[in-house]
C-alpha cells in the first residue's frame, strides 16, 4: 500500500543526527517526514521526503586548502566538493552577500545542505522550505555558516533552473539565503542560522490536505 495514501498513524518529521564514521568530529544528519503509527515511533515508516547534510564545529572556516576541512567535503558527494571550492575562492563574496567583515570573524561552523528529496507524491506543498525550516531549528547556532546549491534533479541542469529553484528557497525569509553570485555560481546560496528559529505555523505533524 502507497504510504501516502495510508490513514493509519500520521505524518511528523523527525532530525536524525550521528558521528561520522571517518570524522567523529563531524555530525551527520537527516530530516526527513515519515508516518508513524501509535507508539511504534520506534519502527516508522518508509521516508516521504528528506534533506541531509553535515555540520563541521571545529571553531573556525577554512580559509586556504586545509586539508582538514578538504577531507571533510571531499569524502562525500560532488557538490560537497564543490562547495569547499567556493567557500574558499569565494570567501569574499560570501561576505559580502552576508554583509560581514569576513567569515573567520564572524562564523566558527560550517553546515552543508547536500541534498534534498521530495517523494513525487506529496510535492507541491512547499516541503522542501519546511524540511530548511526544521534543520535550520536543530542546527541554528551561533557563529554557523550555511551553504548549498538549488540543484534540480538531473544531471545538465541549465542556469536558468538553478537559478529559478534558488529563488524559491530564497523566497523563505526565515532562512535567509542570499546568493554568492548569480553570475559567476548561479545557484549557489549561503545563510547565517545564529539562533535555532522556529516558525510559528510549522505544526508538529503534516497534513497532506
Amino acid at each position: 500500500m502507497d504510504d501516502t495514501e495510508d490513514d493509519g498513524g500520521c505524518l511528523a518529521f523527525d532530525t536524525r543526527f550521528r558521528k561520522c564514521p571517518d570524522e567523529p568530529n563531524i555530525l551527520e544528519w537527516t530530516v526527513g517526514l515519515r508516518r508513524f503509527r501509535g507508539d511504534a515511533q520506534e519502527d516508522p515508516g518508509k521516508l516521504l521526503a528528506s534533506l541531509t547534510g553535515f555540520l563541521a564545529q571545529p571553531g573556525y572556516v577554512p580559509e586556504n586548502e586545509d586539508d582538514w576541512y578538504f577531507d571533510v567535503f571531499d569524502m562525500r558527494s560532488q557538490h560537497a566538493y564543490q562547495a569547499f571550492q567556493v567557500l574558499v575562492e569565494d570567501a569574499a563574496l560570501i561576505a559580502k552577500a552576508l554583509k560581514v567583515g569576513s567569515l573567520s570573524e564572524e562564523f566558527s561552523a560550517i553546515a552543508h545542505l547536500d541534498r534534498m528529496w521530495v517523494d513525487p507524491s506529496v510535492r507541491g506543498r512547499g516541503l522542501g522550505l519546511r524540511l530548511m525550516r526544521e534543520a535550520q531549528h536543530s542546527l541554528g547556532r551561533w557563529g554557523l555558516l550555511v551553504i548549498l546549491k538549488a540543484h534540480p534533479d538531473g544531471d545538465k541542469v541549465p542556469n536558468t533552473s538553478l537559478l529559478k529553484l534558488a529563488a524559491y528557497y530564497q523566497s523563505d525569509e526565515q532562512l535567509g539565503f542570499k546568493p554568492v553570485s548569480n553570475r559567476k555560481r548561479p545557484g549557489w546560496l549561503v545563510g547565517a542560522w545564529h539562533e535555532p528559529l522556529v516558525n510559528e505555523k510549522d505544526m508538529t505533524f503534516f497534513y497532506l490536505d
